[in-house]
């Protein structure tokens, strides 16, 4: 990556030539790659597809962003733009599972996020500002900085494997019978060699309707599970002192 990316990704690229603004700019730029991501998948982005996009030959393109691999570093702090305003009275626990939950939500619509590439997941000021909000929401928990820092990361672990698990489940829901893990389970699996999962599997109630638990939901389960542990964490971190 170029020395100019992150100055292109805040909106502050090096000065140029004085003179009439450039029609082309970067922000056009990323939003053509953009549209393109939202109906054809991000696949169909491509330096040259994105210059007929907008109306210019590649070479012009490569003057305002090097190559793809800077594009979807753009392209993905755009779609961060796309995250939801949270309500700002909600508690840290209430708040970050709202956080993830968006973040989730935002996959789902826009599948094709999961397919950026980790080294598109540069800061630029659309992602800060939603690192911004869980710091807000952590702002009264009684940790240091560089802990909660760890704990927006791992949530940010989370959600993206929970993302993923959620598409590929809608996606298999629609083409496969056996998509249910207990239904696979009742048709295929032979108590004699799974042994221990069939008893555990024994015990288990199907969801009647209108009757939902927060197992029923694996998502808010995970979650859950997630949260009270770090609410454990804090918890120890007072315990041994540290600050109110």
């Amino acid at each position: 990556m170029s020395s100019d990316l992150i100055p292109r990704l805040w909106g502050k690229p090096p000065a140029g030539r004085r003179g009439p603004k450039p029609a082309l700019s970067v922000a056009k730029i990323v939003e053509a790659a953009y549209v393109l991501a939202d109906e054809h998948g991000l696949a169909a982005v491509s330096m040259a597809r994105v210059a007929d996009e907008v109306g210019c030959s590649p070479m012009a393109l490569y003057r305002h962003v090097k190559n793809k691999e800077e594009l979807l570093v753009l392209l993905s702090d755009r779609l961060c733009a796309e995250l939801p305003t949270l309500a700002p009275e909600l508690g840290w626990r209430e708040g970050l599972a709202a956080w993830m939950r968006a973040q989730v939500d935002l996959a789902r619509r826009k599948p094709w996020f999961l397919e950026l590439p980790i080294a598109a997941a540069l800061p630029g000021p659309n992602r800060l500002a939603w690192i911004d909000l869980a710091f807000y929401y952590l702002r009264d928990v009684a940790l240091p900085a560089e802990e909660k820092l760890a704990i927006v990361g791992i949530l940010s672990q989370y959600t993206l494997g929970e993302a993923k698990i959620e598409i590929e489940a809608a996606l298999s829901e629609e083409n496969n019978p056996f998509a249910s893990f207990e239904q696979m389970l009742v048709t295929y699996a032979d108590p004699e060699r799974f042994p221990s999962l069939m008893a555990s599997m024994a015990t288990w109630r199907p969801a009647v309707p209108g009757e939902r638990s927060e197992s029923d939901d694996p998502s808010a389960f995970g979650q859950s599970l997630l949260l009270a542990g770090i609410e454990a964490h804090i918890e120890r971190h007072l315990e041994h002192g540290g600050p109110e």
